[in-house]
């Protein structure tokens, strides 16, 4: 029997009903949405508490050393690996104050250019000027692109807002502007640096931006801390099952499946084979037919890891969505390989047995 024959004639066994397609189909689609559900729900669930605990500002670490730290060295930081901002800034001694409000003066700091960034500030393409909390923003009404007129009549451009929720950190920049400071090697009182993932040497990268104590007994001493502590200072990833679990059990249980769905017909297979059906002609039918009813099974799971990652970036997403389609693909090589096996131990000689049994 030629090869397209056992393909037609397969096909002609799963839509006349007689592979048990549809519920092994079905029985493929449970088992393997359960695995790749909970790994890719376990994965995602990783993913959101990483970026809530980066987001919180628990990720970024604040050297204190008011005019001791050097600006560009600091901002240099940002070149680093695993260092996603850094940048430095300084309050300076007049705040802005705005003509709508002018008994409320609003705390400024002069940054250098990666602070913003540290911030997670949005700047306007190609805009300079004061970058503004939320608060400020939502007193003053202006957005990027407005300008902000002072009580002494100057107009200073808005370009940007940054993020500052209320969350347990810093309170220092919950209602303040933030200012480009001129690069004329002015010292600043602060650096502050992102790094993700997170490094043991942090403090240490960021002391090497304090310059040298001038000796002043007011001077006051470097410190360092996290921007907001509420989350802890590590981020913990949880151990989950190691990837052979899942990959083990698609694979196994794809097989268990494969070959029960070849064992509930023994009695026609090996009727097939009396009438002189050769046996890796039987194998090669049942192997496609199970190719069939597998990939829909499989097909069907794999929507359960899309589920799962809603929501998150596709950065994120496409990495857990690639590892359950490995998975995925792990059970159907379960199924084909369960059925094959299934096929091979049918005997033409145990024909009376298996009508007795069935």
């Amino acid at each position: 029997m030629r090869v397209r024959e056992i393909a037609r004639e397969a096909w002609r066994d799963v839509c006349a009903g007689a592979a048990w397609a549809v519920t092994s189909a079905v029985v493929v689609a449970v088992l393997l949405g359960s695995l790749l559900g909970f790994r890719a729900a376990s994965a995602a669930g990783e993913v959101r508490a990483a970026s809530a605990f980066l987001t919180s500002g628990a990720a970024t670490t604040v050297q204190r050393a008011e005019g001791r730290i050097d600006g560009r060295g600091c901002d240099a930081l940002a070149d680093s690996e695993g260092v996603l901002a850094s940048g430095a800034l300084r309050r300076v001694d007049r705040g802005v104050v705005p003509a709508v409000l002018p008994g409320s003066t609003i705390p400024t700091y002069e940054v250098t250019s990666g602070m913003v960034g540290a911030l997670g500030g949005a700047v306007a393409a190609g805009g300079a000027g004061l970058v503004l909390a939320p608060a400020v923003h939502d007193a003053l009404g202006l957005d990027p692109g407005d300008e902000l007129v002072t009580f002494a009549g100057r107009r200073l451009p808005v370009a940007g807002v940054y993020d500052y929720p209320d969350d347990g950190r810093d309170p220092d920049l919950e209602y303040a502007a933030l200012a480009p400071a001129a690069d004329d090697g002015t010292a600043f009182d602060a650096c502050w640096v992102t790094v993700w993932p997170q490094r043991d040497d942090t403090v240490p990268m960021l002391r090497r931006t304090v310059l040298p104590s001038s000796g002043a007994e007011e001077e006051e001493r470097p410190t360092v801390g996290l921007l907001n502590s509420r989350l802890g200072e590590t981020f913990v990833w949880s151990a989950g099952l190691p990837d052979w679990v899942p990959a083990s059990a698609a694979i196994g249980g794809g097989a268990a499946i494969g070959w029960a769905a070849v064992a509930r017909r023994r009695l026609a297979l090996a009727s097939d084979r009396h009438v002189g059906v050769r046996r890796s002609e039987q194998m090669l039918g049942i192997v496609l037919q199970h190719l069939v009813w597998g990939v829909a099974g499989a097909a069907v799971a794999m929507a359960t890891a899309v589920v799962a990652v809603r929501g998150l970036p596709p950065d994120d997403a496409l990495p857990i969505v690639a590892a359950s389609g490995v998975v995925a693909g792990l059970g159907l090589v379960g199924v084909l390989v369960g059925g094959g096996v299934g096929a091979a131990s049918v005997r033409e000689r145990a024909l009376h047995r298996y009508f007795r049994s069935r």
